[in-house]
């Protein structure tokens, strides 16, 4: 017997395939496999195959807003300091 999905599923993104490593790429493709679910024309084990990979997307746009977060808290660390006036007038 033939499986009828095996071009379909040849298709798919399979596990080793690299993931995107900017924050947009990762994002557009993890919409368009969120897309392509939610038609409901899938069968299951495509449906798991494109979940696992959404999972693995949202992995990578999770980490890159992380490191996003902590760089924008350092410079406001560096910028948002009380302001002294007597530093102030010491620079003058």
């Amino acid at each position: 017997m033939v499986n009828d999905q095996t071009p379909l599923l040849a298709s798919l993104p399979q596990p080793a395939d690299p993931l995107p490593q900017d924050f947009e790429t990762a994002l557009a493709e993890l919409e368009a496999l969120a897309a392509r679910m939610s038609d409901g024309d899938l069968g299951l084990e495509e449906s798991v195959a494109l979940y696992q990979r959404g999972v693995a997307l949202a992995q990578v746009c999770q980490e890159r807003l992380e490191v996003a977060e902590q760089q924008v808290q350092v410079l406001q660390d560096q910028m948002l300091q009380p302001f002294d006036p007597a530093a102030a007038r010491d620079a003058t």
